[in-house]
Formats: C-alpha cells, structure tokens, sequence
C-alpha cells in the first residue's frame, strides 16, 4: 500500500511511536510527505483571539503549565523521513492546484493525518482511494471536537474512547475503524489520564491502516455523532481541577480506610 502523510512541521514521541510500526512493516510503503507550512499563531495571538470568546484565561495557563512542565520532545517533520529518503513536500497553499497534482502524481492509496492542517476538507478528503484516516481521543457518539481529556473528566466520566476514523466533510464525523476504550480512575488527573490514553492508542493507526486495506471490510458511517465541545473557559478550568482534588482526596481516604 503506498501512503502519503500529512503533518506539521515537527513530530511528537507520540506520533514518531504511532509511526514506528508502519515504517517498519515492508507491506506499507510511505510515499509522500506533506507538511502543512502555514505560519501558526502564537500562544499570544491564541490568547487573544479566544479572549473575545471568553476562553483566553485557560490557554494562558495551559501555555504557562506547558512553558515549565513540558518534558516531551519533538524532531524535525522534514529531517525525520530525510533521513529514510522519503520526499518532503512543504507548502503553504495545500489546496492550490499545484500541490493537489503533485500529490496525485504519487498514486497514494490512503492519506494520513498526523499533525496540521486543521479541518482537512476537499479536495484531499477524496484524493485518494481509502481517504485519509486520523486519530480522534474521544468517543465520536459522545464527545467531538476538543481537547482531549478535559470533558470526559469534567463530566465524571468512568472511561473514555480511543478512535481511529476515516475522515468525513464534518468534524469528527467519520467512520471509526478502530476503537478503544481507556478506564478513568477516581485519582486520574489531566495529566496522567492524557498520558495513559495517549500510550494506549500508540498502535491504532497501523491497525486501522490493516483493517481498511482487508478486502472484507465494509466501511460504515457512523450511526450517532454526538456534541462538538471545544476550549473550555477560565471557570471551567478551575472547576475542573476542584473536582479532580476532591476525587482525589475522596479516594485517598476511602483507600486508608479499606487498608485499616
């Protein structure tokens, strides 16, 4: 199966691992690269520009708790797959005729999704014949749109799904091809429960890849899509971290006194 890529400029050790086994299996073979080179906006262009929707207090923390505490990495889109001899294609425009035919060119049988872009739409969505597939860290019949994590916890959830879908016109509104479920614990925090389904769902890409590729799949829409949530405002940060404390606390005392 040729396949190209999409991404942004850099690559997270999440996606370099969602990578790993796909670049490794000698059925797949990574054609393309196409790296969305768009200038991105600054956390305070961010901050801005949601302020006037009333979200700009929860990315200045998260930008903040980002700027101290980040310990992830991240390597070079283009230096990554140089290093394979795989071709690199940046643009700015990934819509203008000139790159739709340059990827065309390549024959690719599937796109995946990997980083930037935004809302990907046609005509990329049915540039090739098995579409695009990308990650969705959430349950598409209940929680759309982002970010990840934060819902499921805000709303005391006792699990949260693990999607891979092929990419529809609609946010979130594909049709999974790989599902998972990740259990949420009484003492779970953004952190770790970010951390954990993110591990999790590591192999889902090269599993939906398999899937989609196997002459008896039939692909199915999804048969209920539910609420679009995205940045949560200032209020519900705060609340949200109130409620994770007291579970926390919660299940501390219920743990030493189950010990005693």
């Amino acid at each position: 199966m040729k396949i190209g890529i999409l991404a942004n400029s850099s690559l997270n050790d999440f996606y370099l691992e969602a990578l790993r086994p796909i670049l490794s299996d000698n059925k797949l073979s990574v054609e393309l690269v196409i790296v969305d080179s768009r200038p991105q906006k600054t956390l305070l262009q961010k901050v801005v520009k949601n302020l006037k929707r009333g979200r700009g207090g929860y990315l200045a923390v998260m930008g903040l708790q980002k700027l101290f505490r980040d310990t992830s990495k991240s390597e070079s889109t283009e230096l990554f797959f140089n290093e394979s001899e795989i071709p690199v294609l940046k643009t700015e425009e990934p819509y203008s005729e000139n790159i739709i035919t340059k990827i065309s060119s390549y024959n690719l049988d599937i796109l995946l999704l990997i980083g930037g872009f935004g809302i990907v739409k046609e005509p990329l969505l049915s540039l090739t014949p098995y579409g695009i597939l990308s990650y969705h860290h959430g349950n598409m019949r209940r929680y759309r749109g982002m970010p990840p994590v934060f819902w499921e916890l805000y709303n005391g959830e006792k699990k949260m799904g693990l999607t891979v879908q092929k990419l529809s016109a609609n946010l979130d509104a594909g049709s999974p091809l790989v599902e998972k479920n990740v259990k949420i614990y009484p003492n779970d925090s953004l952190k770790a429960l970010k951390a954990r389904a993110y591990k999790k769902s590591e192999d889902m890409l090269y599993k939906a890849i398999t899937v989609i590729a196997d002459e008896k799949f039939k692909l199915r829409p999804i048969s209920e899509i539910g609420d679009v949530y995205t940045l949560p405002n200032f209020r519900q940060w705060v609340l949200l971290n109130l409620k994770v404390t007291f579970r926390k606390i919660r299940y501390i005392f219920k743990w030493n006194w189950t010990d005693n």
